[in-house]
């Protein structure tokens, strides 16, 4: 049952969701966030575990996460699964990805609010500096609150509800997920605003390794090359190629009184 798959298995969906959702794809490893400790229940984010693996035994959300699905063959690939079975997707406000190598260093319900505040249809924390594989664009400006973009990266978006139900087509078209954050950036268009928040940091705790890594092993073993999605994205929004940038900045600001 838990294992990557074209298919899911719904094992527990919430009668009454919240507002928001952290959906973590997740497998038999240990993770840095949401592992051995489950949040206070006065939170306004339901959390989701879509596992790819047999959870480790002490992972405390196997039984305690609100929503419990197995299968897919990426995690964009099976959140789409879980949200087409589910329609939740037109109930959440908002959704928070995650990959299970992610170590949130937030309170997920003060990065919602700020993407409501900014009107932030397409979000992502900033990295943190010592994030050695990180692209510049994306790890912390001190300084600055937040940056309006035309691009997130797929490791750990946010979507606003309306932008999610315009993008949901789209998560399945990369099985790796290489290229699905240039055709988000490429559908932002002048319609919908995308940022980076330097206010809440995220760090990416493992170094990926496109040789030996045990992702990138395993799209081998499926006969996926993330290169070549790319590409083929990169052909279907007849860009080559995508230049990420920011837009505006918002800085932080201080109070001083005497």
């Amino acid at each position: 049952m838990f294992e990557n798959s074209n298919d899911i298995q719904l094992l527990s969906v919430p009668r009454d969701p919240r507002r928001y959702l952290v959906l973590i794809r997740a497998g038999s490893k240990r993770r840095p966030s949401f592992f051995s400790e489950i949040p206070q229940r006065e939170r306004q984010y339901d959390l989701a575990v879509n596992y790819y693996a047999t959870p480790h035994p002490d992972d405390i959300l196997r039984n305690e996460a609100e929503i419990v699905f197995a299968g897919g063959r990426s995690k964009m690939h099976g959140a789409k699964r879980f949200f087409e079975a589910t329609g939740l997707h037109n109930i959440y406000e908002g959704v928070l990805f995650l990959d299970d190598d992610i170590e949130i260093l937030f309170n997920p319900d003060a990065f919602f609010a700020i993407c409501d505040e900014y009107s932030l249809d397409l979000a992502q924390p900033a990295l943190t500096p010592d994030c050695i594989d990180a692209m510049g664009l994306t790890r912390e400006h001190p300084g600055l609150k937040l940056r309006t973009t035309n691009w997130v990266e797929v490791m750990a978006p946010s979507f606003r509800r309306a932008f999610l139900k315009e993008m949901l087509h789209s998560f399945d078209l990369s099985i790796s997920g290489w290229g699905l954050d240039l055709y988000w950036g490429h559908h932002l268009a002048d319609r919908w605003t995308a940022g980076i928040v330097d206010e809440f940091l995220m760090r990416h705790t493992q170094v990926s390794n496109h040789e030996t890594g045990a992702f990138y092993s395993y799209l081998r073993s499926i006969g996926v090359d993330p290169y070549e999605e790319m590409k083929l994205i990169l052909t279907m929004i007849d860009t080559n190629p995508y230049i990420a940038r920011p837009i505006r900045f918002v800085y932080r600001t201080y109070s001083f009184r005497a």
